[in-house]
């Protein structure tokens, strides 16, 4: 009964995050997940799927059944014999899991690089994924990494496909939170009256995602008190938006204190954080190279 009562909480909130966006992009083109992704999600979510079923859906892809060996057998998993059997790998990662690797490869596929000023696309993904293993490993503590996973990778996914798709309308937000130095989602907020974490949720509503990810991604740019407000007790949301707060590889200064705010929110301790610092550091590289992605290096951790 709680977890039906929660759900439709969530549920509720994730049409909120996503605003009238039909009506504001109502000549907007929503770039569309490949058709093998959108396959592999309508089987992963049929309660009866199997592990064999889906491997044989995946093979008609190489890039992504690829993608799936990698990970199989990457330090990050850390088998002892490596695995080439799809079957096989689908049984050791598991369908959840699966489910998170086929829309992180989907996504990587249709994001574009925008080529605008300010933007780069290897900073991008460098702070998406930092986040994303950040997250993945603090969300191991409520069986919630997968969740947390995707929700801080596509946190900021409205970036490129605004600034591809809907540069005249929305270049003056950019630069005006670019040149004042201020929050973009405030720029945002002050000149379009919406911000990218609205126009990211409705961009996972269109691609069918779990409510779950859409109010993550809605909520991320939120601050602990404004999560502590909110009848949601979900553990996902405050790990995705503490991600957020962490400072991009393209801060000349990068400040702490608004991810710290997380941390004195008590929402996880030092140790913990220390350690998810630390397998998203060591992952970074090897999980870039398994979805074909350019990074950067990525920040020393503070002080902790």
């Amino acid at each position: 009964m709680i977890l039906g009562k929660l759900r439709e909480k969530i549920k509720r909130y994730a049409a909120l995050t996503t605003g009238d966006f039909e009506t504001i992009f109502e000549n907007f083109r929503v770039p569309s997940l490949p058709d093998i992704v959108v396959k592999l999600l309508t089987l992963l979510r049929d309660p009866e799927a199997s592990a064999p079923e889906v491997a044989s859906l995946l093979s008609y892809d190489p890039g992504l059944a690829s993608q799936i060996l990698q990970m199989v057998n990457s330090a990050h998993i850390g088998l002892r014999s490596p695995v080439s059997n799809l079957s096989q790998a689908v049984n050791i990662l598991g369908l959840k899991q699966i489910e998170t690797l086929v829309v992180s490869y989907g996504v990587t596929k249709i994001v574009k690089d925008p080529k605008r000023p300010g933007f780069d696309l290897s900073a991008f993904w460098t702070d998406s994924l930092f986040r994303a293993l950040f997250s993945h490993q603090l969300g191991k503590k409520f069986g919630r990494e997968d969740e947390t996973f995707l929700g801080a990778l596509l946190q900021d996914i409205a970036l490129p496909v605004l600034l591809t798709e809907w540069y005249d309308a929305y270049q003056k937000a950019y630069l005006v939170a670019q040149e004042e130095k201020v929050r973009l989602s405030e720029a945002e907020t002050k000149i379009l009256n919406w911000h990218h974490a609205q126009a990211g949720a409705w961009l996972a509503k269109k691609w069918h995602l779990s409510e779950v990810i859409i109010c993550a991604i809605g909520l991320h740019i939120s601050a602990p008190e404004e999560l502590s407000k909110l009848p949601l007790e979900d553990e996902v949301f405050p790990i995705v938006a503490a991600s957020a707060a962490l400072p991009s590889v393209l801060e000349e200064e990068p400040s702490w204190k608004p991810w710290e705010t997380f941390l004195d929110a008590g929402f996880f301790s030092v140790k913990e954080a220390k350690e998810a610092f630390s397998q998203a550091r060591e992952h970074l590289l090897e999980t870039a190279k398994n979805f074909g992605l350019k990074v950067r290096e990525p920040l020393n951790p503070p002080n902790l």
